[in-house]
């Protein structure tokens, strides 16, 4: 009996974590869909051509800033933020960008696929001619690292877990993460540092992080009241 017991709440307590992040959750699942009809039907890098025609001055400066967000700067900027009101969540701030970090890592070794400027130009030297390519600084010629994008991976495990944990006017900050990751992982092909099939394997990874993250984090350390605390006060 207590084993049904315990069965039952762990039903209820997945259904309720679906029921309330359906927004962020069904969003990604949503895009991610939409991306694999697009991978079936368009040839590898079509996207990213199509993209590139689409640069102006304005986009250019606002995807350079944007694709930030997946970055340490802004991981440690949203630390700060949440331990003013929560350790707890900031620690798992940490937890998150560090597996997002390692995972994504292991991933770009294991399948050591090369990225978008390298692919181009050693397959199809005289596209790679016709797209407008970004200053030298911002170009990556890396054979082995394109599978996954560490950023859409970043971003989304970032963002789906501060929609998670959001409590007050949650559908308006679930839906600005939601933007906010999406964001990130058109950064990336924008930026020519991806294709459409790795920020998508990066957003569904990232989603799989932030929310076994969130788990972990309501299951954890909780005799350690203090956690629950913030520099800013209770």
């Amino acid at each position: 009996m207590p084993t049904h017991s315990s069965d039952s709440a762990a039903e209820r307590s997945t259904v309720r974590f679906f029921h309330d992040n359906w927004l962020f959750i069904g969003g990604t699942l949503l895009l991610m869909a939409c991306s694999m009809v697009l991978l079936s039907r368009y040839a590898q890098g079509d996207a990213l051509v199509a993209i590139n025609q689409l640069r102006t001055p304005f986009w250019d400066v606002f995807f350079k800033v944007g694709t930030r967000f997946a970055e340490p700067v802004a991981y440690g900027t949203v630390i700060l933020m949440v331990t003013a009101f929560s350790y707890r969540k900031g620690l798992f701030v940490v937890v998150t960008g560090a597996s997002a970090g390692i995972i994504a890592g292991l991933l770009k070794l294991l399948f050591a696929q090369p990225r978008p400027m390298r692919w181009f130009f050693d397959n199809y030297e005289e596209v790679w001619h016709s797209l407008n390519i970004f200053e030298e600084e911002w170009r990556s010629w890396d054979v082995a690292s394109s599978f996954p994008s560490g950023h859409a991976t970043s971003a989304f495990a970032l963002f789906s877990f501060l929609a998670f944990n959001a409590r007050r006017g949650k559908r308006s900050l679930s839906a600005l993460c939601f933007l906010l990751a999406v964001m990130v992982a058109f950064s990336r092909m924008y930026l020519l540092y991806h294709f459409l099939r790795d920020v998508t394997a990066g957003a569904g990874l990232g989603l799989c992080i932030g929310a076994l993250v969130y788990c972990l984090q309501e299951n954890s350390f909780k005799s350690y009241r203090w956690l629950d605390g913030g520099w800013w006060g209770k």
